[in-house]
């Protein structure tokens, strides 16, 4: 079965990772420091919880990368560039690093106890449902999690 951000243990095993992230910590790839991927991470979350409904029905195109990301690809693409919205890259001050890490968590422990059904627009697959949108945050956060080595 396919990893999901519902799948029990997963936040928590997710929390335990990012806890032993650091500051100064080096990407094994891209050029986020940690405090900018960890805002990063923070303004994507926020944004998929918060999400209005999806109402527009995806195109072929969005169907086919969809199929592919989900059902074919292991693992997030190294080279994938997010939605501009989410570029933080110089926008951060490594200061904040504790304060992001605490906003990583409490954002991500969200997930845990969901009021509603997500169902938002993503900007490459288009409409996401519940399960899909728990697949797509599961992948997203394992896969910066790895590009810091935790």
């Amino acid at each position: 079965m396919a990893k999901t951000i519902y799948t029990s243990g997963t936040i928590d095993a997710l929390i335990q990772r990012v806890s032993r992230l650091s500051k100064d910590q080096e990407p094994y790839w891209g050029s986020m420091n940690a405090t900018e991927m960890l805002h990063h991470c923070n303004l994507a979350n926020d944004a998929i919880l918060n999400a209005p409904k999806a109402t527009l029905r995806p195109t072929l195109k969005q169907r086919m990368k969809k199929l592919a990301f989900f059902h074919i690809k292991k693992d997030f693409p190294k080279g994938a560039r997010g939605a501009k919205k989410f570029n933080t890259k110089g926008l951060v001050d490594s200061g904040d690093f504790e304060k992001e890490k605490e906003n990583f968590i409490k954002i991500l422990s969200k997930f845990k106890t969901l009021e509603h059904e997500l169902g938002g627009i993503h900007p490459v697959f288009g409409s996401l449902d519940h399960y899909y949108w728990g697949r797509f945050v599961w992948k997203h956060m394992d896969h910066h999690m790895k590009q810091f080595g935790v």
